[in-house]
């Protein structure tokens, strides 16, 4: 009864260990991994059935060696297989583990990764029975080089993007970190990414020291209200280059109260100082702008009050009922020169801030030239004659332009004026006009007066600016060739200037050919 008993008992115990076996198959099967035996010795792999199901094979070959399996090996991974076989067999390692790709019934290479350890050597010490587990790991190694991939293409964007990929973490504990510095990290900020990644710190003391607080301030501010990070701060460069560095991030709050943020620096020296240098025109514009509408509204100002001055010492010269002494109207004569001389300065100005403020409108018609210069000579002779200097002008017949007749004049007149008001007694102003093979005309007028030097010639048209005339007691305001310039440039031409001192200057209107001015 007892051996019965006992016999029933160990029946049992057979049935539950076979289906304990079930069991686990079952469980490895829907891992995709089975278990298998290999007998070296008689060279037979016990389970042979479920590594070819795990390939999608519905039945394997009657042998059951080694070599059967190895058939399925990719060529260039039996070695791989074989070396980690035979290192465990010597006892370089503890187990035996190879991964290697294996052909599919569908044709395709399955990576699959066997682990397993010899169980049973002979007395010689020779391995008679391996046993271990595969595992089917194509999925994983897949997402492996897709993520591996990822990051290759991230590491080549970053090396090839002007600034610099950054992870910065601050956690919970106050204590900070870079886990991840791109390669530019060293060109950017002065500072390998190696040396940033194990001390955050590195970075903080390469700032300028006036920037540092509003960079924690920034930090603790945007963790506080999850806000994006955006910042410029400087950095001084281990070459000693003082850098504008402009950084924005986006955080994120972690499970453990840490915060990461992913972010980007960038040098921004170049971009802050054309921003700088476009505010700083900008408010020279605005204030040029200003200073020319005030110029013109005070030239309108004084032009009314001037104008009842020059009236009033008009009518004291020529009034025959109340005459003036001699003394007097040679008092009442320098008031009206003064007054004329101060209304040709306005209307000087008044033309200046006309000009620069656009409203200064050409009428271009077909001009004669030689009569416009003879008219404008007739303007001048007086003056020239009290001087004692001769005005010469050789007619050359034909010559017109397409130009606007008041404001050629208004230039000629101004550069007569001037060459007769800085010449010598007994000197000469030459007027000619010529046409160029282009097409172009060459207006000159040279004088023999007391000319400039190179450097005046380079100052001599801003506004205001009468060079050593200043100090020569001869009456004008510096704004006269200012004035010519802007109108022969408004005409479409330029104004050439060359003089050399106590040998006179020549200064040339070039209008170019097939040009009509447009108006301002």
């Amino acid at each position: 009864m007892d051996a019965d008993l006992q016999a029933l008992s160990q029946a049992a115990q057979l049935r539950l260990a076979a289906r304990a076996g079930e069991l686990l198959r079952a469980a490895l099967s829907g891992a995709d991994t089975y278990v298998w035996e290999w007998d070296i010795v008689a060279d037979e792999l016990a389970e042979l059935e479920q590594g070819f199901k795990l390939l999608g094979y519905s039945q394997p070959p009657p042998s059951r060696g080694a070599l059967v399996w190895d058939a399925l090996v990719h060529p260039e991974d039996r070695s791989v297989k074989h070396r980690a076989y035979f290192r465990h067999a010597r006892g370089d390692s503890s187990v035996y583990e190879a991964t290697y790709r294996a052909r599919a019934a569908d044709g395709q290479w399955r990576w699959l990764h066997e682990r397993g350890r010899i169980v049973e050597r002979d007395v010689e010490g020779r391995p008679t029975r391996l046993v271990g587990i595969q595992t089917d790991v194509t999925e994983r190694r897949q997402v492996e080089a897709a993520a591996a991939a990822a990051v290759s293409r991230l590491v080549n964007i970053a090396a090839h993007v002007p600034g610099m990929l950054f992870q910065f973490e601050r956690r919970a504990d106050g204590t900070a970190r870079f886990p991840y510095v791109s390669e530019r990290c060293e060109a950017l900020l002065g500072v390998p990414s190696t040396a940033l990644m194990a001390d955050a710190a590195a970075m903080l003391r390469r700032i300028d020291f006036a920037d540092r607080g509003p960079m924690m301030d920034s930090i603790q501010d945007s963790m506080r209200t999850m806000a994006p990070w955006q910042l410029k701060f400087r950095v001084h460069r281990r070459d000693h280059a003082l850098r504008w560095i402009r950084g924005s991030a986006t955080p994120r709050l972690g499970p453990d109260g840490s915060c990461i943020w992913h972010g980007y620096f960038e040098d921004a020296t170049e971009a802050l100082t054309i921003e700088q240098a476009q505010q700083e025109r900008a408010a020279a514009e605005a204030a040029n702008r200003a200073k020319t509408d005030f110029l013109s509204r005070m030239s309108h100002e004084l032009r009314t009050p001037l104008n009842a001055v020059l009236g009033f010492a008009q009518l004291m010269e020529v009034d025959a009922t109340q005459p003036l002494s001699d003394d007097q109207r040679r008092r009442v004569a320098l008031i009206r020169e003064s007054g004329e001389h101060l209304l040709a300065m306005i209307n000087d100005l008044l033309d200046l801030t006309s000009i620069e403020a656009g409203r200064v409108t050409l009428a271009p018609e077909a001009v004669a030239l030689d009569p416009l210069i003879e008219d404008c000579l007739a303007m001048v002779r007086a003056g020239a004659q009290r001087d004692d200097v001769s005005l010469l002008h050789a007619p050359l017949s034909g010559l017109a332009a397409h130009i606007d007749r008041k404001r050629l004049r208004q230039v000629l007149l101004n550069l007569l004026s001037n060459a007769i008001k800085y010449n010598r007694r007994g000197g000469q102003v030459r007027v000619g006009v010529e046409r160029e093979a282009d097409g172009g005309l060459r207006l000159q007028v040279a004088d023999t007066g007391v000319g400039l030097s190179e450097a005046e010639v380079g100052q001599l048209f801003q506004p205001f600016n009468r060079l050593s005339q200043a100090r020569s007691g001869i009456e004008g305001s510096g704004i006269g060739l200012a004035v010519t310039q802007a109108l022969v440039q408004l005409m479409g031409g330029r104004i050439e200037v060359q003089s050399a001192l106590g040998r006179g200057s020549t200064f040339t209107v070039v209008l170019p050919a097939g040009v009509e001015p447009a108006a301002a």
